[in-house]
């Protein structure tokens, strides 16, 4: 079977019931499949560790897409689209510390 390289792009999107958060998701997922052809949402919950000590049980929607492009070389290309991101999501989000947005190489059997 062949290996073929493509690189994941990951948004974590937190979910608490306010029409921002699915209107940010719906439009992040717009971009994702015009830009790459494709996306794919998941739902799941995750904890974090509150201010207070306390382990809190958060809603969260992963966003993801995977990239026809090679992890070497668009590299730097990969970070500009992640800080473009990164920068358009903070307006829309003013009350979350930030939102994850990971990128890593993965291999596709074809």
């Amino acid at each position: 079977m062949l290996l073929s390289e493509k690189v994941r792009i990951e948004i974590f999107v937190p979910a608490p019931p306010h029409p921002i958060y699915s209107d940010l998701l719906e439009e992040l997922a717009a971009e994702l499949s015009y830009t790459f052809g494709g996306s794919t949402i998941i739902s799941a919950l995750g904890n974090y560790l509150s201010s207070t000590g306390f382990i809190l049980t958060d809603r969260i929607n992963i966003l993801f897409s995977d990239a026809s492009v090679a992890w070497a070389r668009d590299r730097l290309a990969l970070e500009q689209y992640v800080d473009w991101v990164s920068r358009a999501v903070e307006p829309a989000l003013e009350r979350e510390e930030a939102v994850l947005i990971s990128v890593y190489p993965v291999y596709h059997g074809e």
